[in-house]
Formats: C-alpha cells, structure tokens, sequence
C-alpha cells in the first residue's frame, strides 16, 4: 500500500475554510484538484497513472511524477501497488558586477586570448519570478532576443507548452513573440516587466551581456530559458503548496527544451522551501536529482541558491533524555492567513508522544507513534498533529503540526507551544524542527534556534550544487543571512560561495539600469554562469574532435571540481562557506 503525505489531507480540510482552488490545465477549469508529487516503482508505469480517477499528470523526472488529484485519486493511488508514495507539492525567501564577475575570475576565461569563452553553446535556465525581456542585457550583438522561451506558469490565458506528450498550462512565449514584443517596446500584460525585479537581476547575473550601465555576467552569450514557477494555485492556498509541483514541471519543460537545442543546460534555481527532512531523500529533492541522472548524466547541472534563512528563527534543534520532556516554543508576531506548518524530525528508535498548545493555554490531545489527531481549539484555531515512525523517505520519524484559522479570520499574535515527552530515547536524542517558510515570515521560533542546518530545499539533495553568499572583497565575509549547513544526514553542504553582496546587476523596468541586491539569490547565478562557461567550452572542443572523442561532463564532476579549485580551497569544508568561493579559471583548468 503507498505511503500518504498526511498534509494532502489538512490542504484538502483548509481548502473546506476558504473554499476550492482554481487550477487550471491547458485553459480548463479543474475545481478540487491539488498539486501532488508521485513516487512510482518503475518509471514505465507513468502512463497507466493517467487512468486514475480525477489524476491530471502535468509532468515526470524518472520516477517522480508531478500531476493534479482529488481525495479520490489519494485513494485510488493509495490502493495501487504500483505507486510508491504520494506527497503533497510544497512550497517556497554595494558591489556591481565589474567587481563580483573579476573576483571570481570570469574575466580571464571570457578575455582568454586564445580561447575566449562567453557561452554561446550552452543553455542557462532559470526558475525565477520573472525577466524583463525588454532589458538589452538579454539581447545578442544583432539585438534580438537571446532568450530562446518562457513559460509563464501564472498565466492561464495560453497557449500552454506540450512536455512528453502532455499539454501543460500557463503559457509559452517563443523567442519569435519575444523579438515582436521587443519590436513593438512593450510585452503582453499577463507577463509584464518582472514587478518583483528578482527573475531579471538574477538572469543577469548569469547570462547578462554589458550595456551601456551594466558591466556584464557571467556567460554573456549563452541562449536563455525562463519558467516562471505557479507558487501558489491561489491565494487562500496553503501557504506555497505549489512549489514542488510547479518545479517538477519545470525541470520536465526545461528537460525538452535542452534536448529540442540540443545543448547542454545549467539550470538556477533561487527559490526555496523549508519543509522536508533536509537530508536529499523527500520526493522533490528526489526529482532534482533524477533531472541530473543522479549526477551521472552528461550536460545537466541544477545549482540552487543556499537560502536566506540563517538569522530569520525557522530552524530549532533540542536534545530528548530518556525519560525526559522538552517544550519548542514559537511565537506568531503578526495577524496572517496561514496556515503555519513546523516539521519535526527525529530517528525513530526514539519514542516521544507530543501535544499543542494554544496562546489561551489549551491543550490538544497527546499523539504517540503512528497517530494522527485533529481538532479545533476553544480560541476557534483548527489543528493537526501527525506522527508517522519509519517515515517512507528516509525510516527516520517525521511530526507534522499544522495550524489554521479555523472559525477565525485569520491567526493572531501569540504564543505557541509544542510539548514533548520522550518515553524511550536510544539515539542521541536530537530533534529538529522547521517553519515552513513564508514571504511574510509571520511565525518565528523563540527558543531552541539554531543557525546550522538552514539550508533551504532542494538545495539538500545529493547532485544540487548549492551556494552561499559572501562579499567580493578580502577577507572573505560570509553574509548574515546566508544559510549554514551541513545537511540533515551531515553531508558536506554549501558546496561553495560566491559574491551575493550588493550586486548591481540589471534592473527590471529599464532598458539598460542596473541595481542593488543582496543575497544567496546573487550568489547562485555566479555559479550558473561558470558551469555555462565550461559546458559551452567542452561542447565547442566536442565538436571539433572525432566522435566520441570528448564527452560532455557531468554534475559529479562538475560539483567536485567547483569545490576543489576554490580560491581558499584547504580541503576542508565548513558549515558556512563550504569548501571556498568559486574561481571560475581554476574549474575551467581542471577540466580542459
């Protein structure tokens, strides 16, 4: 029988307060559906998934597959001995680039006087906000588009994009519309400019070519490829219950569009999710590493930024005794929709039984191994408690508390308290626990905190290369807010860092401005950018060697080489910085 996410079932009772989703597939209403991520046993078996009751399958990366269901298709896929598991898609977080792009030493590989490298036969794709098409740091010498397609996930209007037979939703801009937008000095309003500015100064970053304001990135000639990810299926949704879909479906997209050009691809990812056990084995995190053939497969690379969590009280982490209690506290500083989701992790030979506490100091039923419990608090807030031993993704146990505003109109301010007691510890009684993350952060913990193991998902998996941020300066500073490792099951993570401090870089809006920002959103494309570098130099070589003469390289090799030729490389990786910041001529030596 597949394992169930028990928070499908609290997404479905949420959607009961503030009525049904509005999901929308190839331009067709799909009422009471929910995006889900399924784990099948065999990736054959993916079409006969189809043939599920009220089951809308979108996309899928070697077994992982992204799709929309009912409680009915829950049910059905429940039953069926070929699926694995069912998860619910969770969500989702100076110094200009004449300066970042030297530091790290792109110059020297872009001005080489031999072999100059700026991209050219390489892909950069981005899962981002959005980009400003019309800014000319997206254009090529003849000034049209570099920007091979985007697909905006939030737009129903169409037409939607075919991946793997499959027509999808949202819509798909071509280049050919692109260049006609840019004729015309103005984009159709379902995209826009990128409001939020992130999709384009991240995108610059990494494949911008100079203006007349803007130095330059990283791979100034590399095709661009853009999906703008459908975070949420609503507004009343829990809080981001799209991310591991949308991004799912993403890769998918991404994965078609690379074979379609027939060029390698480094995709950048700088949006993050909190939820999960943080140590590469939930379903998303599963996905990202199946795009990458588990960092086997020639020309696949995924980089993901290490998240702004450090500083932001979403991590705690306590020891249980044998015999003993504990109690994690959080407090909720502002009024918000929810609902607010803690996950609690922990190694299943230890026995503990848990119960909630609301700000008025009621008490909800205790729950032990394998219970769930739910109900509604006299201040009117509904609750959840699951505790599942030997969770299906990594044996370990997994507690998931969910709180939402129930009779209320939303959650208030207060105080929130989750006791502990532990009947049999064996282990060495470590719990963590995790917010999920929220643009507003309106919950925060208050004791407990801890910096370390912040990073954000799926910056954990196994063959994501994941960045820090640091300023481009001597000494190297690690900034403030750039997440710790190392990973749940203690692998060595950040893998490395790069400038995220300050960083002018194109400013959505204009034609050719630049602007400041700051964070492991600007760190990341610095890393995209060198590995377009090197894939593009290898296929050029590729190309002009007898066949299988050179074969492309692969996220394994890519992953260590970045880490071993750092500026201040030891051998040793640290929590914060990983092993060094990234030296774009050294990874490029070490390889050709």
């Amino acid at each position: 029988m597949a394992r169930i996410d028990r928070y499908l079932f609290h997404c479905f009772e949420t959607l009961k307060d503030v009525g049904g989703p509005e999901v929308y597939l190839a331009g067709e209403q799909e009422p009471d559906l929910l995006p889900m991520l399924v784990r099948v046993a065999d990736p054959a078996e993916i079409p006969k998934i189809t043939d599920v009751k009220d089951c809308r399958v979108t996309s899928g990366i070697g077994n992982i597959v992204a799709c929309f269901g009912s409680l009915a298709t829950i049910e059905a896929l429940e039953s069926n001995p070929r699926v694995i598991s069912v998860e619910a898609s969770r969500p989702s977080s100076g110094y200009d680039c004449s300066n970042s792009v030297p530091f790290v030493h792109a110059d020297r590989v872009q001005n080489d006087p031999q072999h100059p490298e700026k991209g050219d036969h390489a892909l950069v794709a981005l899962i981002d906000a959005g980009i400003d098409v019309l800014h000319e740091a997206f254009q090529d010498k003849n000034n049209k588009t570099r920007i091979v397609a985007i697909w905006d996930q939030t737009d129903p209007s169409g037409p939607a994009p075919t991946v793997q037979g499959r027509l999808l939703y949202g819509t798909l801009h071509s280049a050919s519309k692109i260049n006609g937008y840019m004729a015309a000095g103005n984009v159709p309003s379902g995209l826009g400019r990128d409001p939020r500015h992130h999709g384009t100064h991240v995108a610059s970053i990494a494949a911008g070519q100079g203006t007349s304001k803007f130095y330059g990135g990283m791979a100034p000639e590399a095709t661009i490829l853009v999906v703008i990810p459908r975070i949420k299926v609503n507004p009343h949704d829990p809080f981001s219950i799209g991310y591991s879909n949308s991004h799912v479906d993403a890769l998918s997209f991404i994965e078609s569009e690379a074979n379609r050009l027939k060029l390698p691809v480094v995709v950048n990812v700088s949006l993050g999710m909190n939820a999960g056990a943080h140590d590469g084995t939930s379903n998303l995190e599963a996905a990202f590493d199946n795009f990458s053939g588990g960092g086997r497969l020639a020309g696949r690379v995924v980089v993901k930024s290490a998240g702004n969590e450090r500083g932001t009280d979403g991590h705690a982490q306590f020891i249980m005794a044998d015999k003993g209690a504990e109690t994690l506290t959080w407090k909720s500083v502002q009024p918000h929709s929810g609902p607010d989701v803690v996950e609690l992790w922990f190694r299943a030979c230890d026995d503990l039984k848990l119960r909630l506490v609301d700000p008025k100091g009621e008490g909800s039923p205790w729950v032990e191994a394998n219970q769930s419990k739910d109900g509604t608090f006299g201040s009117g807030y509904r609750f959840r408690i699951s505790y599942d031993k030997f969770h299906w993704d990594n044996g370990d146990s997994r507690v998931l508390v969910t709180i939402s505003p129930g009779q209320n109109s939303s959650i208030g301010r207060g105080d929130w308290r989750l006791d502990a007691e532990a009947k049999t510890v064996l282990s060495d009684g470590t719990v963590h626990a995790w917010i999920e993350r929220d643009d507003i952060r309106p919950i925060r913990f208050t004791n407990h905190q801890w910096e370390e193991f912040t990073l954000s998902i799926p910056g954990t998996a196994r063959t994501v290369i994941a960045v820090a941020s640091v300023a481009p300066a001597l000494p190297l500073q690690v900034a403030t807010y750039s997440s710790y490792g190392p990973t749940r099951d203690q692998r060595d993570k950040p893998d490395l860092a790069a400038p995220g401090e300050s960083i002018y870089a194109a400013k959505a809006g204009t034609f050719d401005d630049v602007e400041a920002m700051s964070g492991t959103s600007m760190a990341a494309p610095h890393v995209s950018g060198a590995v377009a570098l090197l894939l593009s130099r290898q296929e050029k070589l590729a190309k002009s060697t007898p066949a299988g003469g050179l074969k492309q390289f692969n996220a394994a090799q890519i992953r260590a080489a970045l880490s071993q030729t750092s500026q201040n490389y030891n051998g040793r990786s640290t929590p914060s910085m990983g092993y060094g910041v990234l030296d774009v001529e050294g990874f490029l030596k070490v390889l050709i």
